[in-house]
Formats: structure tokens, C-alpha cells, sequence
């Protein structure tokens, strides 16, 4: 019961709250990739997409750190995700990712040059390219729009100036080795 001059209980407002959440993961799973930076218990995606299956999803979830902010590289889908990586944003930061086609691999894209790739199932690390070489730290050009090649063994990007539009298309031939 409310007094005069005060608003009633909100009714449903958990229910509310619960049916955004499912609906914004829903997105993540049926949907095609977003950067929309949503919450998720004090932590937030700042990047997401799902593998070309539809099987896995790849996502950056941001949370602080002893160091401050860092990333986590995870691959997979609610408990059974697993961490592949962990940036510490102070020097790294995950900005995009790429499937390839089959869906057995996936590349963060880390500070707009270095792709990271990593075997979808397992987690394990394939290696590192640098698609573009920095000119500085920042550097003033990134990659962007990161596709891998129907195969696998070849990368097409973006380069483009960090600031001012106007990029360039790229392509890099692939040859990952696994570490040992």
C-alpha cells in the first residue's frame, strides 16, 4: 500500500531485469556478433560472435583486475566456456574477432595489429601474426574487419588510419604452428 505522495512498489521489475538479460543472450547465441558492452555480474562483454555453426560463441569479457582492467579471451558457451587467454588492458586490448569458416578456430584481434589464434574446442593457443607492423606505441594504424579466407590459411583486413577514415585492404597468408 503506498502513502500519499509516494509511488507504489514496482511489480515485475526482477522479472523485468531477468527477461532483458535472456533476451540479450539469446542474441549472443542466434544473433551475429555485437559490441554492445552489457553487464554480467560486474563484468561486461565488450565484443561477441558466434562461431559459423552456431555451435560456440567467442567473447571478450572485461572485469577489474590487481592491475587494474584486464580481459578475458573466452570461447565457448555458459559454464563450459573456457578462458583462452587474459589480457591485461593497461598494455593489451581485444577489439575483434574472426571465425574461420569451418569454425575450428578463432583470432582476436589484439591492439588493432596482432591476430591471436586459437583452436576453438580445446582452447589451445595456434600463434600470434602481427597483420600489420606498428609505426609507434600507439600505433597510428590498425587492422580492421579481420575475415579469414575459406580455408583458413589466409586473413583479409582493413588498414586503416587509428583516427581518419579512409582504409586500405590488406591480406596476409597464414602458416600457424602449434606451441609446444
Amino acid at each position: 500500500m503506498s502513502t500519499q505522495g509516494s509511488l507504489p512498489p514496482a511489480r515485475g521489475s526482477r522479472r523485468a531485469g531477468f527477461a532483458i538479460a535472456l533476451a540479450i543472450a539469446a542474441f549472443v547465441v542466434a544473433g551475429a556478433g555485437f559490441a554492445a558492452g552489457w553487464l554480467l555480474g560486474g563484468r561486461h562483454v565488450t565484443v561477441a560472435q558466434r562461431s559459423p555453426s552456431g555451435e560456440l560463441v567467442a567473447y571478450v569479457l572485461e572485469a577489474r583486475c590487481a592491475v587494474g582492467r584486464c580481459q578475458s579471451l573466452k570461447v565457448g558457451t555458459g559454464s563450459a566456456a573456457r578462458v583462452v587467454q587474459t589480457l591485461n588492458t593497461e598494455s593489451e586490448e581485444a577489439t575483434e574477432m574472426a571465425w574461420t569458416p569451418d569454425g575450428g578456430r578463432v583470432g582476436f584481434l589484439v591492439n588493432g595489429y596482432q591476430l591471436r589464434v586459437f583452436d576453438a574446442h580445446t582452447g589451445q593457443n595456434l600463434g600470434a601474426v602481427s597483420l600489420i607492423e606498428p609505426d609507434r606505441s600507439p600505433s597510428t594504424r590498425v587492422a580492421r574487419g579481420v575475415t579469414f579466407s575459406n580455408n583458413g590459411a589466409a586473413v583479409t583486413f582493413d588498414d586503416c588510419p587509428r583516427v581518419h577514415s579512409g582504409c586500405r585492404p590488406g591480406v596476409l597468408a597464414l602458416r600457424l604452428t602449434k606451441e609446444r
